[in-house]
Formats: structure tokens, C-alpha cells, sequence
């Protein structure tokens, strides 16, 4: 099976101003075939049936976008499945999603039946304690995120003079006039995923999903904070040129672009840091500032980043407790589940979706159904 097949990312951020969503973007119920909505709380088997019902799509050689949890990477929050037009989706706070075509191609699925009420309520003291913790800690990550985005807009600002502006769009001009070579007749389309961002495990950066949709691009190290701005002339131009662009905002600042994938020219623009440089071209963006600004601004810029990544760490570090508080939630839950209730819920949907007509495809995520 082609790595191609299995796509990551996140609809979901910690951002400063608290959880920002593009679940609302993801897909158009109207030109899929089945949604999926499931309903239930911690430790009722959500992630695991979207895992078990994608593990068997794969199977069947169709392609499946993983939709990661911004609380906790290692679960799912939903899957889409473009072969069949079907998507699965965990539709609880704090992205909650409803079925718009209920009983035709909209599903309710209440893995919450499989709790014993009975003895859940016997240890409501305990949950509601859990809950409580849970969440006090996102509040606290909010504004230590908010922060590092203050203590870097700060130190950045400064740098952005007119000249500098100039120089960073005539540089993306530059780019587009060399990597769009035969431009459409017909504007592009978009869609909005994050690739990453601050979570209880540090700060990610799905690079599988980058190298897999992209073999070739430029990883732009960002010291004079012009990334945003380059590549929101970047986006506008693809897309002018006749090219579908998967736009990743900055989940701390989401108003801002901080990767740019073209998987139909397999072209990507992501702001480092990146682990390795996979033969990927580099943009630095100190070099488009103006000589003065930069020389006057950056002792002030690396005391800013240096302020910003302590802010940044110390919101990670909130959201690693809510996660470990998250687990206790999980653990008062497990005894008190019957999981042959999600057991028999994954086969059926499973069962469903397999049945299915095949939808055509060809690039793998401009076959969604945001593009068609």
C-alpha cells in the first residue's frame, strides 16, 4: 500500500485566542454518500472505531485522511475516506458536528449506550473532579500562547517596513513566475487543514503528510517573521494560476499562513524548524529585510524569541496536564464500558461504507468533497 494513502492532519488548534476549528470546512456533506457522527464521552471507543473502520478501507486499497486530536495526537478525531465518499467524525465539544441529512446520508452513532449509568453515577464525584481538572488547564495554555504570539509580534513588527514588504512580495513573484508554469484558465480551489501546532506532546509538524503530497519545495526559516505575508501572496497567486492549494494557518495565530501545500504541482512551502532537508530549497526570510530595520531590530527580535518559546513551553506544558488529567477521566470510564457496543457499531459502519459506489479520485485530497 502507497504511503499516498494515508494522509494526517489536525482541524482542530490551541491558538491564543482558545480552540479554533475548521471542522466546519472539512467536507460538504451534500456530495458525500455517508457521515458518520459519532456521540459519546471519554472512553466509549471513539478514536478506536475510526481506527479499526480506516485500517479496513486501507485494506480495500482506498485512501484515508486521518484527522488528528489537537488534545491528544496519538487519537483520532475523524477519518475521510475520498474512494468512497464517507466520512467518520468524533462529533462532541469542543468541535461539535451534527448530520445535516439525517437518515440519508447523515448518521447519529451513540457509543454512549455502552456506559453502566449505574455505576458511572456512583462515581460522580470522582468524574466531575476529573472533568473540572481537565479543563482548568486550557485557559492557562491559552494565555501562555497568547503571549508567545504578543512577545514574537513585537519583536517582528518593527522589521516590517515598506521596503521590506516590497522585497517580500517581488520575492514571491519571483517564486510564482518559476514554479506556475503553465497557469489555468480556471481560478483554484482551497481547503484549510493545520499541519501542526503546540499540544501536549510539544509542538508538531506533520512532515509525512508534507513529503508524501509534495516531492519538491522550500522550507523557509523565518527570522524576520515575513513568512505569513509571503506566502499569502503565494496562495492568491496558485490559485489565480488555476491551482487547488491546501492553506495551513499558524495554529497559535490562525489570520496567518505558515505552510503552503500545491500537491497537483507536488510543490510545498512550509515554515521551519524542519528535521531534515529532504532536498527541499531554503527561503530566508532576514534576507528580504530592509538592512537598517534588521540591524536596529534583531537584538530586540532574539531577546522577543526567546521570551516567546519559554511562554510557548509553558503552554505545552498546561495542555500535557489537561492530557494527563484527560487519562484519569478515562480510566474512572473503562471498567463501566461495554465495548461490544462500539465493537458492533465499527463493523456495521465498516459494512456500510465498504458497500458503497466507488467515487472516482484522482489526486488524493483534491478528490474531497470541498473541491468537487
Amino acid at each position: 500500500m502507497s504511503d499516498v494513502t494515508q494522509i494526517q492532519f489536525f482541524l482542530g488548534a490551541n491558538a491564543a485566542g482558545g480552540f479554533v476549528s475548521l471542522y466546519d470546512r472539512w467536507v460538504d456533506q451534500r456530495k458525500l454518500q455517508a457521515f458518520y457522527c459519532l456521540k459519546g464521552g471519554a472512553g466509549c471507543g471513539k478514536s478506536t472505531l475510526m481506527t479499526q473502520v480506516a485500517q479496513a478501507a486501507l485494506a480495500e486499497g482506498y485512501g484515508v485522511e486521518y484527522i488528528l486530536c489537537s488534545g491528544d495526537p496519538d487519537s483520532l478525531d475523524g477519518i475521510y475516506i475520498p474512494g468512497k465518499g464517507a466520512a467518520v467524525v468524533d462529533g462532541t465539544s469542543p468541535h461539535v458536528m451534527d448530520p445535516t441529512y439525517v437518515g440519508a446520508t447523515g448518521h447519529y452513532v451513540d457509543l454512549g449506550a455502552g456506559y453502566d449509568r449505574k455505576a458511572l453515577f456512583a462515581q460522580r464525584q470522582e468524574i466531575v473532579a476529573a472533568v473540572q481538572a481537565y479543563r482548568s488547564y486550557y485557559p492557562q495554555a491559552y494565555r501562555a500562547i497568547a503571549g508567545a504570539v504578543e512577545a514574537r509580534r513585537r519583536g517582528t513588527t518593527p522589521l516590517h517596513t515598506e521596503e521590506t514588504l516590497q522585497k517580500t512580495e517581488k520575492r514571491a513573484m519571483a517564486l510564482l513566475a518559476k514554479t506556475l508554469k503553465s497557469p489555468g484558465a480556471v481560478p483554484g480551489k482551497e481547503q484549510r487543514r493545520f499541519l501542526g501546532g503546540p499540544t501536549c506532546q510539544g509542538r508538531l509538524l506533520l512532515e509525512k503528510t508534507v513529503l508524501v503530497l509534495c516531492e519538491r519545495g522550500y522550507v523557509i526559516q523565518d527570522d524576520g517573521g515575513l513568512a505569513g505575508i509571503l506566502l499569502e501572496h503565494l496562495r492568491k497567486g496558485f490559485l489565480a494560476g488555476g491551482c487547488d492549494v491546501i492553506a495551513c494557518p499558524c495554529p497559535e495565530e490562525p489570520a496567518r499562513l505558515e505552510h503552503l501545500l500545491v500537491p497537483q504541482l507536488s510543490l510545498a512551502f512550509v515554515t521551519g524548524p524542519w528535521q531534515q532537508s529532504h532536498g527541499y530549497r531554503t527561503i530566508r526570510t532576514e534576507s528580504l529585510v530592509e538592512k537598517e530595520a534588521w540591524q536596529e531590530g534583531r537584538s530586540f527580535l532574539r531577546l522577543s524569541d526567546r521570551v516567546a518559546e519559554e511562554l510557548l513551553a509553558e503552554g505545552m506544558g498546561h495542555l500535557a496536564q489537561a492530557k494527563a488529567c484527560h487519562d484519569v477521566l478515562e480510566e474512572l470510564y473503562h471498567p463501566h464500558v461495554d465495548f461490544s457496543v462500539a465493537q458492533a457499531a465499527t463493523e456495521r459502519i465498516t459494512a456500510e461504507i465498504l458497500a458503497l459506489p466507488d467515487r472516482k479520485s484522482g489526486d488524493f485530497l483534491a478528490s474531497s468533497p470541498i473541491l468537487c
